[in-house]
């Protein structure tokens, strides 16, 4: 995780592709597996932006942590993803499950009543 992402894109750029590949990668996965999600793609994008990518700014300072936040994002996701739907790795369905736990036990208990 811990390699520099030598790109042309901007730090920045790269973070935002990988933010909404993971996003639109786990409602694909969600959904196949039949599980409902209530977040929408733009919150799931916001929850993963203010919970993942921030723990790295907040720990590593504005540019080391932007940078291993977009390597991790980068990670989470299988690398084929300009050329075919969004889907997680093992480390992203992991960390996705983790991150909206939550909400996913609340939308069962809901959908059960």
């Amino acid at each position: 995780m811990m390699t520099a992402n030598h790109s042309c894109l901007p730090v920045e750029v790269r973070t935002a592709v990988y933010r909404r590949a993971l996003a639109q990668g786990y409602l694909n996965a969600c959904k196949n597996l039949g599980i409902t999600v209530s977040a929408t793609l733009d919150e799931l994008q916001m929850t993963i932006a203010l919970e993942l990518e921030s723990f790295y700014v907040r720990r590593h300072g504005p540019d080391a942590g932007m940078e291993m936040a977009c390597t991790m994002l980068g990670d989470m996701v299988e690398p084929d993803l300009l050329t075919a739907p969004p889907r997680l790795t093992q480390l992203g369905v992991t960390m996705m499950d983790e991150l909206f736990r939550s909400q996913l036990a609340a939308a069962s208990r809901i959908t059960l009543h």
